[in-house]
């Protein structure tokens, strides 16, 4: 084993979830016990440098917050995202208390450090939008599919169905050859970071057609609703675009 898998058992337990199994452990586990928890916070802390914030909270990370959070009805801020990050007790609202960022680095890095990567990576985003907008890719954001007019006749056997189609095509990377960072978020989103593929596209055309119901179809592909949305939107408008040419 070496320090970055150390690193990422390390991350999983703080985290609640056993490395073994990649699920939340138990009710009643000795990883909830506060003095387990400063324990490995220790030990966190002692194997990570406390200055390498940017290297290691990554724009996609960031980004998928972010969408979390506007899901909520939320605009944030780089402060407000490091208050996220560091668990916050002044956020009360307990959606985002439930987010899986919530207290993610808490006891990893400062919030100095945190607030430093934030802004620089902030200071990106006006590029990145620009080059969207240039390439013409930004009409998709305001579809409105999983907003209006809510829909679920996704019955149990086909949700059963699609579910399994999705975990047949497999991934293109095993996991554990991946960065630490996506090893994380993949014990709780089996497909997170996964490029879409034609064959996934299609099965979510297909799951679309049943529900908008973004929640639930996160499930199904094992990807946050954010991610959920953000493709089927830019289905749909590509899917416009072809049917105005």
């Amino acid at each position: 084993m070496n320090r970055t898998e150390l690193t990422t058992h390390l991350h999983a337990l703080y985290s609640g979830v056993d490395p073994g199994t990649n699920l939340p452990a138990p009710n009643g586990s000795c990883l909830y016990d506060p003095d387990v928890r400063r324990a490995l916070g220790h030990m966190l802390r002692s194997l990570a440098d406390r200055e390498s914030a940017t290297s290691v909270i990554t724009p996609a990370e960031v980004a998928s917050l972010r969408d979390d959070l506007r899901d909520l009805g939320y605009e944030p801020t780089v402060a407000q995202l490091s208050k996220v990050l560091i668990g916050s007790a002044s956020i009360v609202d307990p959606r985002i208390r439930c987010l899986p960022a919530f207290r993610k680095y808490r006891g990893v890095f400062p919030r100095r450090a945190i607030v430093a990567a934030l802004q620089e990576q902030a200071e990106a985003e006006p590029v990145r939008a620009t080059e969207l907008r240039a390439a013409g890719e930004s009409g998709w954001e305001e579809e409105d599919f999983f907003d209006t007019d809510p829909f679920d006749k996704l019955e149990a056997g086909k949700a059963e169905e699609l579910g399994a189609e999705v975990a047949a095509l497999g991934l293109r990377k095993a996991t554990e050859k991946l960065p630490a960072y996506i090893q994380r978020a993949r014990q709780r989103l089996p497909r997170a970071f996964e490029p879409w593929m034609g064959e996934e596209r299609a099965l979510l055309i297909e799951a679309m057609c049943y529900t908008n119901d973004a929640e639930r179809l996160a499930i199904l592909f094992g990807r946050s609703a954010s991610a959920v949305r953000r493709e089927g939107k830019r289905l749909i408008w590509k899917s416009r675009q072809k049917a105005v040419a």
